[in-house]
């Protein structure tokens, strides 16, 4: 307040310079220190983009206690960059108490997870819950929280959850191909498992925050048909997008391939909802069928793709050989390094230096941010 009343005898002095005043309306404008996520209360996605597009924190990004929505088109790598959260919990002492559950309802996980994530992960997961119809995942989730401890449930996906109500329907129309009696049926609107999942999501919501799980449900994309709708959306109905912390949608940009065969995809990942920062972000990152999230290959490029590393001419042919040069140089400079991108990413890898990338990105990020802000008075003080 005494900022303001100085400003205003400023205005009223006739002899006041335009730079007194200049000077005092930045002091009075200055925007409040925005409080700052704890990190203890963020669970890794191993993407720090992704992290940093869901927290504005380079080593979390999914809420503790939270409910988040994993939304993807088919082969965009939605499973995962999903079971990659468990690995990446597995490299800190702070969720050795945590369960990992991986309720695969597609009965589709055929990747060898000793391979990618290593045997601690493979041996913490619990693949023993299965859910077949939306009232089993109902039993299984509340199952899981009495069980007292802190959790990660991911569900595999919500569109393969079918219902009783549902089986019951299938039971009738094989009888009647058979010509066997069947029972008269309800009305239905076939709305049961939407219907289902809001109660759901309404009585695990509060339980999962007070344990401090994460219940994290991995979606299909469906195109959606009509005009003046989004082009994608997904099964669940408004509940899911009304309780999920998260809401990220996955699209393949490129097919990644090498020797002529596909070996990864680049994917995009959009966070179209967020409850910790409020911001839509995305972010691209490539994942391989036997790597995994190549997060070193992504942190890279934003690096250099915001002007913090640079990167050199392209070497020309050599007439001789006809074959390319080595390509661009990058100069990375926080960490002594030049080289291709390919020798800056072996380099690092050597070196250890893939925390001070993760910091290094983080901090690129946040400036990034902070220059997005409005440099205008707080509204309410």
């Amino acid at each position: 307040m005494e900022l303001v009343k100085r400003k205003k005898k400023l205005l009223k002095r006739k002899k006041s310079t335009v730079s007194e005043i200049k000077i005092l309306s930045k002091e009075v404008i200055k925007p409040r220190e925005k409080e700052k996520v704890d990190p203890n209360f963020l669970l890794p996605t191993s993407s720090t983009l992704l992290n940093c597009a869901c927290s504005d924190h380079p080593t979390g990004g999914y809420g503790v206690g939270k409910v988040a929505n994993l939304i993807g088109d088919s082969s965009s790598g939605k499973s995962l960059l999903a079971l990659s959260c468990f690995a990446e919990m597995c490299m800190s002492k702070r969720w050795d108490e945590y369960d990992f559950i991986y309720d695969d309802v597609e009965a589709a996980l055929e990747f060898n997870l000793d391979y990618l994530f290593g045997t601690e992960v493979s041996d913490r997961i619990e693949m023993q819950t299965t859910s077949d119809t939306i009232q089993d995942f109902y039993g299984n989730i509340m199952a899981t929280i009495h069980n007292g401890k802190p959790f990660v449930y991911i569900l595999d996906s919500l569109d393969a959850l079918t219902s009783v109500e549902e089986l019951k329907r299938a039971n009738s129309q094989a009888k009647r191909v058979t010509g066997e009696k069947t029972d008269k049926e309800k009305g239905s609107y076939k709305m049961e498992k939407p219907k289902m999942l809001t109660e759901v999501l309404r009585v695990v919501a509060r339980d999962i925050k007070n344990i401090e799980g994460l219940l994290l449900i991995v979606s299909q994309t469906r195109d959606n048909i009509g005009f003046g709708f989004s082009e994608k959306t997904r099964s669940g109905g408004r509940a899911l997008k009304f309780y999920s912390c998260h809401e990220m949608w996955l699209s393949i940009i490129k097919t990644l391939k090498g020797k002529g065969r596909a070996i990864g995809v680049n994917t995009n990942a959009k966070v179209s909802k967020n409850k910790i920062t409020g911001k839509v972000r995305d972010c691209l990152f490539p994942i391989y069928y036997d790597y995994g999230v190549d997060d070193i290959s992504s942190c890279v490029d934003f690096l250099i793709e915001n002007g913090v590393w640079k990167m050199g001419k392209l070497k020309s042919v050599n007439p001789r050989t006809k074959t390319k040069g080595e390509g661009r140089t990058i100069q990375a400079t926080d960490f002594k390094l030049e080289g291709t991108k390919a020798k800056i990413i072996t380099e690092i890898e050597l070196r250890s230096l893939e925390k001070d990338l993760q910091l290094l990105v983080g901090e690129t990020w946040n400036n990034i941010e902070e220059a997005c802000r409005l440099q205008r008075k707080p509204k309410y003080v």
